[in-house]
Formats: C-alpha cells, structure tokens, sequence
C-alpha cells in the first residue's frame, strides 16, 4: 500500500548549508532529503550534514547532479561530451559518501534545436551507457527527469526510449509534476504508464504553462487523483519536495511543508 514519507529537496529550503539549520530539521518530519552538490561549499559542511544523519531517522534518498553547460550528457562537442561524463563523479561520489541509492540526472540543457535533436538523444544515451557500470558497481540507480520545454525527455514516451536497452534495475524515471507543460490534465495517465519505472519524484505545483515550482495545491494539479495514480502502482519511491516554500525562516518553511504533506495525504 502507498504510504508516503515527507521528502524535500534541501536546497529549497536551505542554502547554503548551515548547522542551525540542520538543527531544525533534525525535529521536524522530514524522513528524507534530496542533495545537491551545490549545498556544499566546504567539506565541513557535508561533515556537518553526515552528523546531523547519524543522530536521526532521515536518510538521504537522492543526490541531484548538477545540470546545463558544462554537466550537459548530450553535447555534441565531444570534448565537452567526455568532460560532462567526468563531471558525474561529482554526484557518484557524493551519493556513495552519503550512502543515497539514487541519482537524478537531466538529459539535456534547455533549448534543443530541433535539427540536433535526434543526435543529442543519441549522444545523451551514449552518456548514460557509459556511466552504467560504475552506478551497477556501486550499486546507485538512475533517475533521468521529466523536463520542460525543448529539452530532452520533455515527454515520458522520449524518456522511456532514452532509457531503452539500458540496465533496466539501474536506469528510471523522475517525475517532476510541473515539468509537463500544458498535458497537466493527464499527469494521473503519465504515472501509470511509468508504473515500475518512476523511481522518484519533484513535487511541484503550477500554472499548465511552463514550469513555476509552487507548493501543491496552488496550481492546476488535480492532487487527489495523482495520488490515486501513486497508489494504483503502489508506488514505493520518496515523496520529494521540490518547490518554493512559503517562510522567512527555515522553521517557518518547515511548517508550512509539513501542513501541505498532511493535507495532500488527506485528500
């Protein structure tokens, strides 16, 4: 049975990372957390970070590679092909350092000229095959997002051929929900069809134009029958948070994730 756990992506609601802040979470229920590189500036800070685990139920679900220009898996110069490949060590790293299972990774940039695409989807699944034996190795899955606009993966039916002939235990999907444009209306259909396959979430609100990342509830999402969606394939991935939330300070925030969690629960 579908029982999610809150989760958000920590750079939403702290940034940089600073202990106080930590701190505040340590009381809160967040059971898991997304991570960015970005969070760290120091390697006190992912000190800091692990600490804070060690004392608590919350556990690292997810690392979120770092994206566009130069982290870019489908560029065409193969020069800075192979650079964004080395750049995935970044997160590989990180995510075996903070023992999180999953990976999230964008395709592409923004902006795909359409002339390029096919070559960039090609490009982009030669990038993937050649992280699959370090991810099999270390045993981390990947995620490839649901994104917006040109970029790649901008429909599921794009992703899941991306993603086709690949590792099937190792390579999935994340579903970001405010990544589908003007389809929002058929978001409950898009989490069937993924069924096994969707491995997480970004949880995100919006106008059924282009991306705006709001709170759930805010938007055009009908929640109540994404949740149905979530529990007909017994979904069993985290519940992640990524979007802006309302609060001056990160107590503030917090309450205001975990009265939307309660709510969207109760639907």
């Amino acid at each position: 049975m579908f029982q999610p756990k809150l989760g958000v992506s920590l750079h939403t609601i702290m940034l940089p990372l600073v202990p106080e802040s930590l701190e505040e979470i340590s009381k809160s229920s967040i059971a898991t957390l997304e991570i960015s590189p970005k969070l760290f500036a120091t390697k006190e800070q992912q000190h800091l970070l692990k600490q804070m685990l060690s004392k608590n139920k919350i556990r690292v679900a997810s690392i979120h590679t770092l994206f566009g220009g130069i982290y870019d898996f489908s560029i065409l110069d193969e020069n800075m092909h192979q650079n964004a490949i080395a750049q995935f060590d970044i997160s590989l790293k990180l995510a075996i350092e903070l023992n999180a299972p999953l990976i999230v990774l964008h395709a592409s940039s923004d902006t795909v000229k359409t002339e390029e695409r096919q070559n960039r989807l090609k490009q982009a699944k030669k990038g993937l095959k050649k992280i699959e034996e370090q991810c099999i190795k270390f045993n981390k899955k990947i995620a490839v997002e649901v994104l917006p606009r040109t970029c790649l993966g901008n429909t599921i039916e794009e992703l899941l051929k991306l993603i086709e002939g690949l590792d099937e235990q190792t390579f999935g999907i994340c579903l970001d929900t405010n990544h589908l444009m003007s389809d929002y209306q058929d978001l409950p259909n898009k989490v069937r069809m993924l069924n096994k396959k969707l491995m997480t979430l970004h949880l995100s609100d919006y106008d059924g134009i282009d991306e705006k990342h709001q709170i759930p509830g805010t938007g055009v999402i009908n929640w109540k029958s994404f949740m149905t969606a979530l529990n007909n394939i017994d979904y069993k991935g985290p519940f992640n948070y990524e979007c802006k939330i309302e609060g001056e300070t990160i107590s503030s925030k917090i309450k205001s994730l975990e009265t939307n969690f309660n709510w969207i629960c109760n639907l």
